[in-house]
């Protein structure tokens, strides 16, 4: 009944990565493997986690007691997934002792005899120890510990209690949690009891939804709350006090959220109460933990923060996914971006619902860009795929969250709205509270829609990559005719298809008519002719931007003026005002070069979405000064929107040095309309007045913001100067302990830019290893890696070597082999 010595697989594995160290100079954690669905031969029905926080010594005591179901004849072992902690006791339902082996990352626990199939059992298992993955410890600066959180996702939960840690065993649960005194907790479900004890007090909470084990959560701490209702379904915000004026703007759209994702699933809100809490230190932006989500507090702001976006997006891709990835669970991970492709795509319908369809497509646009530009090399691959060395790999390469949405959006553009949401209803409710596959949404949306896409799900889910379209028009004036030529010229490698069968709109803009045409292409190469008495204003190829591709259409100027002044769908104006700017870097004829301009003018001016305007403010910066910086000024100034403002002082910034743009760039800067402003008008001010730049510079950090985003952004702008002085101030900056995290990270950054074979850098980034900030440690990794200096070898291998977390892995892989190359 005590722990085994360590196996003789496990010596093999270490054996098999020193050799792969020593023909390499470092080694891989792990290597790519498919990966078939787990299965077991048990199911879990209930955990009941009683459980102590140690803060004082990063430690955790506690029993689980699981209560499960045999799904397989002859079970007589019970094995679970337990990393890092010590289990001192296992006990049947009636108390008495049970033997348990323990290895590396597993439990296995002899149940003393065979279960029948369905026959239910109850074992319950003592264990501690202090965690090195899934409980993290929040620091607060003093030495001490503020805030007590857990991250699950993907395989993590096994790192704070026992448990079948994959994502298609689902469970309900209740926790039991004893703390300090002046603490608090949050987790799944309601809270049914709360009181004291001897050295603080305790909670209990009870979930009464089937879960997998990683959406199990806990946050515990000093939090400050603010509370509210939505169709009575409390709502509740926490996060540390010195935050909590910023609660209520950062969540107030969570009612209208949680409303909107309600009428679009046809499945009001199925949980007791949906809370979110803030925590220092956690390493993504949010976690989707059921009924109550996990953020960094990092997406809490002022209201200069929120004129810069604030946390609405992260709010609404959180509240999507506690239906798709709580209510509905990828089977595996292979299937994970139905989970993260739908959570992406609601969270584009609430903007869609709330701000109107021109926002929608404007963000549905940036979406499609960041998966097409994300899925390119060898990083292409299926959207479905099981080969992985972890999990969290999948999550990253554009694949699950852009891919994802972009797809959803494509498939709604060939079925139509009133069948793709009939789907998307039918899919929630033939599989709530189970875990599914790509299949399963497949024949809700055949049903819903009455098609078969065993075509296009083979295609866009299935196989790898987009299509790359070429695309030409011309106009036939003795035969009356439009010539549209398409040829997809997409590599056929990586598993790209050669052709793509696709559906398309174009747009043809003769005289005032407009008329759509819905065309089929399914050729390499293809010719379409339409009828035109006159030549085309325009011809739009994809009018509404539904395909997920990289399209690169040849137009003149006339026809690029004409769209960005009369075209109804923001990114045709958007498009319109990005091909402009290069026609005005090298457009010689003055007539026309004036056409071009003004045009950009009038967008940046007039247009009603922040998108074009933006567009037309980076597209200005390629004309003389002279030309345009009466109207980037403006802009600057007087732009409602902040975003707007940004653009405008950066394209000012390449107009190099000048009095005239250095006042205003500090007229910007006192004008303090966003922090993103605030910062851009520093970047300003450094390329308009280079010799100041660096004092001002240092003297202006010592403007307090949010979590030192300011100090953050005035880092990056000195790490860009040429001044031979701004690489001490880097390593000063970076090993300033009393500047924020943020502020830090930046200087780290700025090294690993700046210092190449710096020792003296090469230290302080070498030090910050240590740093009990996750994000800094990996800016610390990542630019260790950029500089060059092979001193840093023994270290990061050995960090390597004891690194839990697969996402820190990848980075240390990735600066390892940067040195050794």
């Amino acid at each position: 009944m005590r722990r085994t010595p360590t196996s003789r697989a496990f010596v093999l594995s270490l054996l098999a990565l020193a050799a792969c160290q020593a023909a390499t100079g470092t080694y891989r954690s792990t290597v790519a493997l498919r990966h078939a669905p787990r299965e077991e031969a048990v199911d879990a029905e209930h955990y009941a986690l009683d459980l102590v926080l140690l803060p004082e010594t990063r430690e955790l005591r506690g029993t689980c007691t699981l209560d499960f179901v045999a799904v397989a004849p002859g079970v007589d072992a019970l094995e679970l997934d337990l990393e890092a902690l010590e289990v001192s006791a296992v006990r049947g339902a009636g108390g008495a002792p049970l033997e348990f082996v323990q290895r590396p990352g597993r439990l296995r626990v002899e149940l003393g005899r065979a279960l029948e199939v369905g026959e239910a059992a109850t074992v319950s298992v003592d264990y501690g120890g202090r965690p090195v993955k899934g409980l993290w410890f929040v620091e607060d600066g003093q030495g001490g510990v503020r805030q007590v959180f857990t991250q699950g996702e993907c395989l993590d939960s096994r790192g704070w209690f026992p448990c079948l840690d994959y994502p298609a065993d689902r469970a309900t649960s209740e926790l039991r949690v004893e703390l300090p005194a002046d603490w608090i907790a949050v987790a799944a479900g309601e809270r049914i009891d709360a009181g004291e004890t001897p050295g603080g007090r305790f909670e209990r909470w009870r979930m009464t939804t089937p879960h997998p084990a990683y959406l199990t959560t806990l946050c515990a701490g000093d939090f400050a709350s603010v509370t509210g209702e939505w169709d009575g379904v409390p709502l509740a915000m926490y996060a540390d006090p010195r935050f909590a004026a910023w609660l209520p703007s950062s969540f107030d759209e969570t009612d209208d959220v949680l409303a909107c994702f309600s009428e679009l699933t046809g499945r009001r809100y199925p949980y007791a109460k949906y809370a979110q809490t803030c925590v220092g230190n956690f390493p993504f932006g949010g976690m989707e933990n059921i009924s109550a989500t996990t953020l960094t507090e990092l997406t809490l702001g002022d209201e200069l923060s929120l004129r810069d976006g604030g946390s609405t997006s992260l709010v609404a891709h959180e509240a999507a996914h506690q239906w798709f990835g709580d209510l509905l669970t990828c089977r595996d991970w292979s299937h994970v971006w139905l989970n993260e492709g739908f959570a992406t795509y609601l969270t584009l319908l609430y903007f869609e619902r709330t701000r109107g369809v021109d926002e929608f497509r404007a963000r549905m646009r940036d979406t499609q860009r960041s998966y097409t530009r994300a899925d390119v090399g060898l990083a292409r691959r299926p959207t479905v795929y099981d080969v992985y060395r972890a999990p969290f790999d999948l999550f990253f390469g554009g694949h699950a969250y852009p891919g994802g949405a972009s797809r959803l959006h494509y498939l709604r553009f060939v079925l139509g709205d009133e069948a793709f949401f009939a789907g998307v209803r039918r899919y929630v409710a033939d599989h709530e509270s189970s875990a599914v596959t790509t299949d399963d949404l497949q024949a809700a949306m055949e049903a819903a829609s009455g098609r078969d896409l065993a075509g296009f799900f083979d295609q866009w889910f299935h196989h790898a990559g987009y299509p790359e379209l070429e695309v030409d028009w011309s106009w036939d004036a003795g035969r009356k005719l439009v010539l549209l030529e398409v040829a997809q010229v997409q590599a056929p490698d990586h598993g790209t298809p050669s052709v793509f069968q696709l559906e398309v709109d174009v747009e043809l803009r003769v005289g005032a008519q407009r008329t759509l045409e819905r065309l089929v292409l399914d050729e390499r190469k293809e010719s379409f002719e339409f009828p035109a008495a006159v030549e085309p204003v325009w011809v739009r190829f994809d009018k509404h931007g539904a395909l997920p591709a990289r399209v690169a259409s040849k137009k003149a100027a006339r026809e690029w003026v004409a769209l960005a002044a009369e075209d109804d769908d923001v990114n045709g104006r958007r498009d319109a005002a990005d091909a402009l700017g290069l026609l005005l870097a090298r457009e010689e004829d003055p007539t026309l070069r004036q056409q071009v301009l003004s045009a950009l003018v009038s967008r940046l001016r007039d247009d009603p979405h922040a998108a074009v305007r933006r567009a037309a403010a980076e597209s200005l910066g390629r004309a003389p000064a002279e030309a345009t910086t009466a109207f980037l000024r403006k802009a600057a100034l007087e732009d409602a929107e902040a975003s707007v403002r940004v653009a405008a002082l950066d394209a000012l910034t390449g107009y190099g040095a000048s009095a005239d743009r250095a006042a205003l760039a500090l007229e910007a800067w006192e004008a303090g309309y966003s922090w993103n402003a605030k910062i851009a008008a520093a970047g300003l001010y450094t390329a308009a007045a280079p010799r100041e730049a660096r004092a001002w510079l240092l003297d202006a950090m010592s403007v307090p913001s949010p979590h030192g985003k300011l100090q953050a952004g005035l880092v990056n702008k000195l790490a860009g100067l040429a001044d031979e002085g701004v690489v001490a101030d880097l390593v000063r900056l970076a090993g300033d302990a009393s500047l924020p995290a943020q502020a830090r990270e930046a200087a780290a950054n700025g090294l690993g830019k700046r210092a190449r074979f710096d020792r003296t850098a090469r230290e302080v980034l070498l030090a910050l290893l240590d740093a009990p900030d996750y994000r800094l440690r990996q800016a610390a990794i990542e630019n260790l890696g950029k500089l060059g200096d092979q001193g840093a070898l023994p270290r990061l291998r050995a960090e390597l070597a004891k690194s839990v977390h697969s996402r820190e892995q990848r980075k240390l892989e990735e600066a390892l082999e940067a040195l050794e190359r």
